[in-house]
């Protein structure tokens, strides 16, 4: 669940972060918009998001890895032993 919610702040995070830019930008002409700050930001979260990412792979990294296979009409699903 927790990836999922992941995922979808990953697609919606940078439209809201543009939405509130622009109002600050609407707000006042002569104040710039903190650039680097949000840069900043978003690069933290990114690492973060592939720290957890990495981190929280339930996979098993040294089992063997078989493919899906075609046999008597029907597919095998892949397995990883």
């Amino acid at each position: 669940m927790i990836k999922k919610l992941l995922l979808l702040a990953a697609i919606l995070l940078p439209f809201a972060v543009y939405y509130i830019s622009m109002l600050i930008a609407k707000k006042g002409t002569e104040r710039k918009l903190p650039i680097i700050p949000l840069s900043l930001v978003s690069v933290l979260l990114l690492a973060a998001v592939l720290i957890f990412f990495r981190l929280g792979d339930q996979d098993p990294s040294d089992g063997k890895y078989t493919p899906p296979q075609f046999k008597d009409g029907k597919i095998i699903s892949p397995k990883t032993q």
